[in-house]
């Protein structure tokens, strides 16, 4: 009798638990967004910095080209004319010289009597170019310059010049530094350049430090830039994304609060209640069809569980097959969707011969003994061919490859095509897929997705494709949503595929309208659904 309002706290404290939990998951993601914020801003002006960059280097061999067409006297007061007409072409080279090697010999304006020696140059290539980083010479006393050789002409620019980029940001630093030799050559006022030479080889291209966001973007040239701004921007930007999430997060809670006091005075016996469903029909099929992208017709479509729960919102299979499966009522549902499949399509299969439908079974059902002759039995009944029928397991039923393939082969023997389904999330290897002789591979949304974008998952996605194409396996792309991704998926060899770009799961009567308009889809590549 003590444990009782124990246990009735502790119920309590789980319950507020969970209830607070979307406006704890609201303040993290308000976080995450502002450090997303943080780093695109950081990007965005690294960019702008790059961008100027390649400008300042575009301009500067402009002049030295125009420059170099000069045929006099070098450094005769033709020749210093001459300069100075090149070097007016442009605002962001403050002086042109002549050289020879690492000597200056004389600018626009000044021609000493003996040569200024350099010294030896920062960055070179080719011989003939050559980059002084921060030098004070008479041609520009004082002042510590870039000094860029090619040739015999030297430019002259001031290393601001590389990073003028205007910002609002008042806090923002920067840094545009050589990847070969991880030198500076240009810096926002202020900065010092030793502490910034630190950070510039961190292992990540955003990390926070001593206060500050940091951001390292590259360039095509072996050049790059560090970037950084206050924190004081990021708790700006928490904060704003925090108006949004947080009310957001409050609301869910309480959603979350009266879906539980619901719930609570719903919830009944799982297994009563699934029954119960089943008795009264209350799980139906939906239909998601599987297209032929190489000539552009639907073969065939899945065959998707629906049920609208205890009380009409419609449920996820993810939430109640668990149930199902806990409460060993899973030959019963496999039953119910045998027939439910053959009661909704059977007719309309055996006068369509080249449509067929998949069935997803779990890896209990897969194991079943009568599983094949009722299925049989049904196609027989209802006179639909056995390849009408396609046998679907997620990867997960096939961990144990050893008792698996026989009954593989005994599906494959009654002339049911099987398929892998969900593949890349389970434990399938190449070795696996050849000892299990499955027909048809069928690749999870998951990999789908990140095939377009600059990441380098859809390497993985390629892997797969490559591994069934070596066993000669058919392959089917799951959750497609866009042309990209079709195109994608055609240029590799990837004849099948299914998702909302084609059509979202349907009830059978309009699965079949469906197809009676969309028979022969118009030709590849320009799909139109």
């Amino acid at each position: 009798m003590t444990l009782q309002p124990w246990k009735k706290t502790l119920r309590i404290i789980g319950v507020l638990l969970i209830v607070m939990l979307p406006i704890v998951f609201a303040i993290w993601f308000a976080r995450i967004r502002a450090e997303n914020d943080t780093q695109q801003h950081l990007q965005a002006y690294a960019s702008m910095i790059l961008e100027k960059s390649e400008n300042v280097i575009r301009h500067v061999n402009d002049v030295r080209e125009d420059a170099s067409r000069f045929r006099g006297v070098p450094c005769s007061p033709a020749h210093q004319v001459s300069m100075l007409s090149s070097l007016r072409t442009s605002m962001d080279v403050d002086e042109l010289i002549y050289a020879h090697n690492d000597d200056l010999i004389c600018s626009t304006f000044l021609h000493p009597s003996l040569p200024f020696y350099l010294g030896t140059p920062d960055y070179s290539r080719d011989g003939d170019v050559a980059i002084y980083y921060f030098r004070d010479t008479p041609f520009f006393s004082g002042h510590k310059m870039v000094y860029m050789r090619k040739g015999n002409y030297v430019a002259v620019v001031n290393p601001l010049s590389f990073g003028n980029v205007i910002t609002n940001d008042k806090s923002m630093k920067w840094g545009i530094f050589d990847t070969r030799t991880m030198r500076f050559f240009s810096l926002s006022p202020g900065v010092d350049a030793q502490a910034l030479s630190g950070l510039i080889r961190h292992d990540q291209s955003m990390f926070r430090a001593n206060q500050r966001f940091y951001s390292i973007t590259h360039a095509k040239r072996p050049v790059a830039v560090i970037a950084s701004t206050s924190d004081t921007l990021f708790y700006s930007f928490w904060s704003h994304q925090m108006t949004v999430t947080v009310p957001l997060g409050v609301i869910l809670s309480l959603l979350i609060f009266m879906g539980w006091s619901r719930a609570q005075r719903e919830l009944n016996s799982p297994r009563r209640l699934l029954m119960n469903a089943m008795k009264k029909k209350q799980f139906h099929l939906h239909y998601q069809p599987i297209v032929d992208i190489k000539h552009g017709r639907c073969v065939g479509a899945e065959a998707l569980l629906r049920w609208h729960g205890y009380s009409g919102p419609l449920m996820s299979p993810a939430v109640f097959i668990p149930v199902i499966e806990r409460e060993g009522l899973m030959s019963h549902l496999t039953e119910y969707v045998v027939d439910y499949v053959f009661d909704d399509l059977g007719e309309y299969l055996a006068k369509t011969p080249d449509i067929y439908i998949s069935i997803n079974l779990s890896a209990t059902d897969f194991h079943s003994p009568y599983l094949i002759d009722w299925i049989s039995d049904k196609a027989h009944q209802f006179g639909v061919k056995t390849e009408q029928i396609k046998i679907e397991v997620t990867e997960r039923g096939f961990i144990d490859v050893a008792k698996t393939t026989p009954v593989i082969q005994a599906f494959r023997a009654a002339g049911f095509e099987v398929a892998i389904d969900d593949f890349g999330t389970g434990y399938s290897n190449l070795q696996n897929l050849y000892s299990l002789n499955v027909d048809i591979l069928k690749i999870d949304k998951s990999f789908i997705d990140t095939l377009i974008g600059p990441n380098t998952s859809h390497l993985i996605a390629e892997h797969i494709i490559e591994m069934a194409h070596s066993l000669q396996l058919k392959t089917i792309a799951e959750g497609v949503e866009n042309m990209e991704q079709v195109a994608w998926l055609l240029k590799r060899g990837v004849q099948f595929c299914q998702g909302w770009y084609f059509a979202r799961a349907m009830p059978s009567d309009e699965f079949e309208a469906w197809l009676a308009r969309k028979t022969i889809f118009p030709g590849k590549p320009h799909w139109v659904f």
